[in-house]
């Protein structure tokens, strides 16, 4: 494996990623750091560029929090993609970013369930019924999907109480979306909040209701830009990439939606 795969996959494995694509010992490589929640598309998305263009994309899947601790500690990385715009905007205020960060997709919140639980809400205000033990929800003071679900549970009033606050004793913070998803797919007596694209991509779990962003809020967006010391020639180009035609059509299938 190359130097710079090495080196990718060595403080990705430091920080609990999701995993690298293997790479073939020569040829060009791209060093992305992506939001866990872009761990289904990613392969799908470096496949399609490789075949097309002959580069080889090396992923580091992980919070977009940690991943931005990565960056300022050692930018190994050529491009960041952030599962918000606010991490982005860390990197920029510090300097360690080229040009202007970009917008690529959107996504939706839900609440969900195992598959093998009846629990049924047609509305969020709904899940306060439910007899739930513990409702998974990524780090809200670090992780942008702890964020939006705060923000979209704080807009939801239960008898003179947000719903966020409702959940206060039952909330536990994971480390990233994915976690959230996991727990749920392990476990019949916890209700989750991720985005669509998560409850998409696994057999465990269902979906219960959806939730809607506040109107004064951010949209959830992901955002990507290209990372100082990294090769801007090569992260232009993939960054090209994912806004054509069939990249968008690949994000789709996933249930990304377009860029907000």
């Amino acid at each position: 494996m190359p130097r710079r795969a090495r080196s990718v996959c060595a403080l990705a494995l430091v920080a609990t990623c999701f995993g690298c694509i293997p790479l073939a010992p020569d040829g060009p490589e791209l060093a992305v750091f992506a939001a866990a929640s872009l761990s289904g598309l990613g392969p799908e998305l470096a496949a399609e560029f490789e075949a097309a263009r002959g580069v080889r994309v090396i992923f580091n899947f992980a919070s977009s929090n940690a991943l931005a601790q990565q960056i300022l500690a050692a930018p190994v990385a050529d491009l960041f993609i952030s599962a918000d715009r606010a991490w982005v905007d860390v990197l920029e205020q510090a300097g360690v970013t080229v040009g202007g960060g970009r917008d690529l997709f959107g996504n939706r919140l839900v609440a969900i369930a195992n598959r093998d639980v009846a629990w049924r809400a047609e509305t969020p205000r709904e899940l306060a019924d439910l007899e739930i033990r513990f409702l998974a929800v990524a780090d809200p003071d670090a992780v942008p999907a702890g964020r939006y679900a705060r923000a979209a549970l704080e807009q939801i009033d239960v008898a003179g109480v947000t719903l966020w606050d409702h959940f206060a004793a039952a909330r536990v913070p994971t480390l990233d979306v994915r976690a959230a998803l996991a727990l749920v797919a392990s476990d019949p007596e916890i209700v989750g909040v991720v985005y669509r694209t998560d409850a998409m991509s696994s057999d465990r779990v269902r979906i219960l209701c959806e939730l809607d962003q506040p109107l004064e809020a951010p949209p959830i967006a992901y955002r990507a830009v290209l990372v100082a010391g990294g090769d801007p020639e090569l992260a232009g180009r993939f960054l090209d990439f994912l806004n054509r035609p069939e990249a968008r059509a690949i994000a789709s299938r996933h249930g990304f939606e377009p860029e907000p």
